[in-house]
């Protein structure tokens, strides 16, 4: 006599560490959601997926002092091209509005098959190396705002969104720690560049089409070897309804949201929200204090290490966002660090008034971990919200957000520029920790989305 097989465990429970692998096939867990077991991934790829992981991050981290290097540059394109700078910051304006807007148009090309990763990298590093070299040309700010702006945000958008994708895709048991470092690369890559821009001189912007030539060699690189798993791939290591069913601190969503779902449950505006208004300060610091600093005549040695220490702060939040995120619960991790960051765009203005190097940097800590901590929280919280059937487009359409938040950071900080000079970088920092304290306020009040249906066992 037949026996009928055992009923799924409810949610929660803690499975047996003991249960085998899975066969190659198509399974679904307690809720219905389909999973591919595959072949693993030295077979699809010709490498283990730790080195398809680092292919991606080397190619972000090639990238990031096009984000983080620019602010340190302004007052060397200020010097070196007669340009104002409220002027000069419009470039970076463009380049964060295409940047961040091209997240959602990126992510539906990739799922019909038209922009596969690999292509997408390479071609975002050519378009990397242009925007450095205009940098170095003086052909004026239209070609600038062209080259730079236009292109250089659509190369970047490119080859950011298409690596951190590859390495969630990859990583489909814990999407949440090797995305997050994919971002930690994109800050941490810029580091060094980022504080060398604050020793340089005028002159030295000469050796930036040799800069944007390195690293289109070293994106494309690392781009060109990238592959990814089917859809629903999932690694054979892992049993997916042993998965589906461990202990969390965070629930799983009931069912996977499709966009437009997500965006009437109202969840989706807030996660909207928490982005702009974060993004905004993170680039208000990015583009301002460099400005601000060089002109209440801190040394370049302080200016470098302040610079230093806010980039670096912002890439170890994103790597260790997962991690505390895990273990906190995400939504607490993401108030209490986007409240600290606010709160020290204060002490960063009172720092720099003050001429202290020693508070500079200590408040510039508080600053670059909630700028960072942003953009990793946000995603998970996504696919915690909304589920992952629609995985590429939903934190697609969350990253988006960064774009009105360059928008009205760093295009609203050049019109406060032009408009007060002397008062206006300080200004622009004290709405920096406006911005974030808001963003903080509207992520105490993020919520999961309340079922409107309930898929059957």
């Amino acid at each position: 006599m037949k026996h009928p097989p055992p009923a799924p465990a409810p949610p929660g429970h803690l499975a047996s560490p003991y249960v085998p692998a899975p066969r190659a096939g198509e399974m679904h867990d307690w809720s219905g959601r389909r999973y591919v077991v595959g072949r693993p991934a030295r077979e699809l790829a010709g490498t283990g997926r730790a080195v398809q992981a680092a292919r991606a991050v080397a190619a972000v981290a090639a990238i990031g002092t096009l984000q983080f290097g620019y602010g340190a540059a302004l007052p060397l394109l200020v010097a070196a091209h007669g340009w104002s700078p409220a002027a000069a910051l419009l470039p970076f304006a463009v380049w964060a509005l295409v940047q961040g807007g091209s997240a959602w148009p990126i992510a539906r090309l990739r799922e019909r098959g038209l922009l596969p990763p690999a292509r997408a990298i390479v071609i975002g590093a050519l378009l990397c190396a242009a925007a450095l070299a205009t940098l170095g040309l003086d052909g004026g700010l239209g070609w600038t705002l062209a080259g730079y702006g236009l292109a250089g945000g659509l190369g970047a958008g490119l080859v950011y969104h298409s690596s951190v994708h590859t390495v969630a895709a990859w990583y489909p048991e814990r999407p949440a720690a090797p995305a997050a470092w994919a971002g930690a690369g994109f800050a941490l890559g810029a580091v060094p560049l980022a504080a060398g821009l604050a020793l340089a001189d005028p002159a030295h912007l000469a050796a930036a089409p040799w800069l944007g030539a390195a690293t289109a060699v070293v994106v494309a690189a690392a781009g060109a070897g990238l592959r990814t798993p089917p859809p629903h791939w999932w690694p054979p290591e892992t049993d997916p309804r042993d998965w589906a069913l461990r202990r969390r601190d965070e629930p799983v969503a009931c069912y996977d949201h499709s966009p437009a779902q997500a965006w009437r449950s109202g969840a989706l505006p807030g996660l909207h929200a928490v982005v702009a208004l974060a993004g905004a300060a993170a680039l208000l610091d990015v583009a301002v204090l460099p400005m601000l600093l060089v002109e209440r005549g801190l040394p370049p040695a302080a200016v470098a290490a302040a610079l230093a220490v806010l980039v670096a702060s912002s890439g170890l939040g994103r790597a260790a966002a997962g991690r505390c995120g895990e273990r906190l619960g995400r939504r607490r991790v993401l108030v209490a660090a986007l409240a600290a960051g606010g709160a020290a765009q204060f002490g960063l203005v009172a720092a720099a008034l003050a001429g202290s190097p020693a508070v500079l940097v200590l408040m510039a800590v508080p600053a670059g971990v909630g700028g960072g901590c942003c953009y990793p929280l946000t995603r998970t919280l996504a696919h915690d919200f909304f589920g992952s059937r629609d995985s590429a487009d939903i934190p697609g359409l969350v990253y988006s957000a960064k774009a009105l938040g360059g928008l009205l950071g760093v295009g609203g900080a050049a019109a406060l520029v032009a408009l007060a000079p002397h008062s206006g970088p300080a200004l622009c920092l004290a709405a920096a920790g406006l911005a974030g304290l808001a963003a903080a306020a509207v992520a105490a009040r993020l919520r999961r989305p309340v079922p409107i249906r309930t898929l059957p066992l």
